[in-house]
């Protein structure tokens, strides 16, 4: 590893946590993950509660921020960018939250409609797997965003179906009818695999207890079923995993569910790749197309 590559970071303000990504720019524009930080701040709880973040939740947040552009300036990390998700698009007041942010901290925040997040999926590196055989699907705390890169057209597009938000007995019929709508214009016999993108996805195959890459319907319905009869304390003491995540596990591995029953030829995978890194590639190319064209 170069110790004198460019450090480049984001932060990705979500539904359930605020999570710190810090890369190595490499040559020929690769990245290789050098940090991670997960803070745990339920942003969803307004958002899907009261509907706008409160004055005691805005401190936390601001105090997260912070902290990381601290960090990412101790680091001599170039900021590229923070983006929002599901529960900054839902806040009433999320352009007041912006502003003030702008002011306080001088940070520059930008919300991504559900489509734009989606979109950050086209930049999944699918390495063993056939992007025409590979439904990308990141179940978040808020929203669900779907990619499929068919040979005729690319399928994409988010839901308003996350963790949180089944946590909190928020989801709608018509979210999961449109969700049903949009599976069944794909090709059932085209997927083949399932890639669970972000933490949810990883820490349910974890769940399995054995050293398993992939998930196939049945497997995947056990350990749903299994966690949603466990309390709390049993997650967590169990499985290792973090409280903020035990409460909503089984409701991501529901969503995963109701998507696998309709490829059941399909395997369900998780991917150690998620939508920061998405965005800081994106990122990264807009910045050095911006250069290139200011030298020619």
């Amino acid at each position: 590893m170069n110790k004198q590559s460019k450090k480049v970071s984001c932060i990705d303000i979500g539904s359930n946590a605020i999570k710190y990504r810090q890369y190595r720019l490499l040559p020929n524009s690769h990245l290789e993950l050098d940090t991670f930080k997960r803070v745990s701040l339920r942003l969803g709880s307004d958002a899907f509660g009261s509907g706008k973040m409160t004055d005691e939740t805005y401190l936390d947040f601001l105090t997260v921020l912070k902290k990381l552009k601290k960090h990412a300036k101790k680091k001599n990390a170039a900021l590229l960018g923070i983006f929002a998700t599901s529960a900054m698009r839902t806040f009433s007041n999320r352009e007041q939250v912006i502003k003030k942010v702008k002011k306080e901290l001088n940070l520059e925040i930008e919300i991504l409609s559900g489509n734009e997040e989606a979109s950050l999926l086209k930049f999944f590196n699918y390495k063993e797997f056939i992007d025409s055989e590979s439904l990308l699907v990141d179940v978040g705390g808020g929203s669900t965003e779907l990619y499929l890169c068919d040979k005729n057209e690319e399928k994409l597009k988010s839901f308003n179906l996350g963790a949180v938000r089944i946590l909190k007995g928020l989801d709608k019929e018509k979210n999961w009818q449109e969700l049903s709508d949009f599976l069944a214009n794909i090709n059932s016999r085209q997927v083949q695999n399932i890639i669970g993108i972000g933490g949810n996805a990883r820490q349910i195959i974890q769940a399995a207890g054995v050293l398993k890459d992939s998930l196939d319907l049945e497997e995947l319905q056990e350990i749903r079923s299994r966690l949603g009869k466990l309390s709390l304390e049993e997650k967590v003491s169990d499985y290792n995993f973090p409280s903020d995540r035990a409460d909503i596990i089984e409701h991501a591995a529901n969503i995963f569910e109701f998507i696998l029953l309709c490829f059941e030829n399909a395997k369900f995978f998780a991917s150690n790749w998620n939508i920061s890194d998405g965005y800081i590639f994106k990122k990264n190319a807009e910045i050095s197309q911006a250069t290139s064209l200011e030298v020619s």
